[in-house]
């Protein structure tokens, strides 16, 4: 390839050259005659300096390895999954957990899928209720949620300064109430300082 685009650039050269001595000689009819010519000036058609044919085509550029040909389906899925007679073996999962709280395996650093999927149910309960009571125009108050077969003696709809939302299903068992409680406020109105003793 680089010894034809070489070829073909010596071509197009001397085809410039026949041409502009064809245009000299048709136009001016030859060189003009000495005395109308300039004192030491000689015009000479120097050539360009040679470049490599691959910088002709990409300039300053550079070019990205790319693929040459596309990879068909079944080299792909041999690459990732193995040929039949098996290099590659898609072998069993044998780092799992069990819940404790609901008995089902799950892979380790990640939610139970069980106990993760009722917590959504419940999540989303609670979402549909706030949605009934408050609509799109939610005032900003946290919330009390009460389900089902609980009452509280609420003034207003709230509840301790906070708006109740009922919602139509039956408490979990590991929703308890304490997780309705922020955890960064304190429950007491006096604190202690405690001092460091015995330091010496």
């Amino acid at each position: 390839m680089a010894n034809m685009l070489r070829l073909l650039r010596v071509k197009l050269y001397q085809a410039e050259e026949a041409l502009d001595l064809l245009i000299r000689q048709v136009i001016f009819q030859g060189p003009p005659p000495p005395a109308l010519s300039l004192v030491g000036h000689t015009h000479t058609h120097a050539p360009e300096p040679r470049r490599n044919p691959e910088e002709d085509i990409i300039g300053d550029g550079f070019l990205w390895a790319v693929p040459k040909n596309r990879r068909s389906r079944e080299r792909r899925l041999t690459r990732k999954f193995g040929s039949e007679s098996g290099h590659k073996k898609m072998l069993p999962r044998l780092k799992l957990l069990t819940c404790n709280h609901c008995g089902h395996v799950y892979q380790p650093g990640r939610l139970c899928p069980v106990c993760y999927g009722r917590t959504k149910e419940v999540t989303e309960a609670m979402q549909a209720a706030m949605n009934k009571t408050q609509g799109l125009h939610p005032i900003e108050h946290d919330v009390w949620p009460v389900f089902k077969g609980e009452t509280v003696q609420a003034e207003d709809g709230f509840f301790q300064g906070k708006r109740i939302v009922e919602v139509e299903r039956e408490r979990p068992r590991w929703f308890s109430k304490r997780l309705t409680l922020k955890s960064n406020v304190s429950t007491s109105s006096s604190t202690t300082i405690a001092k460091p003793t015995n330091l010496a």
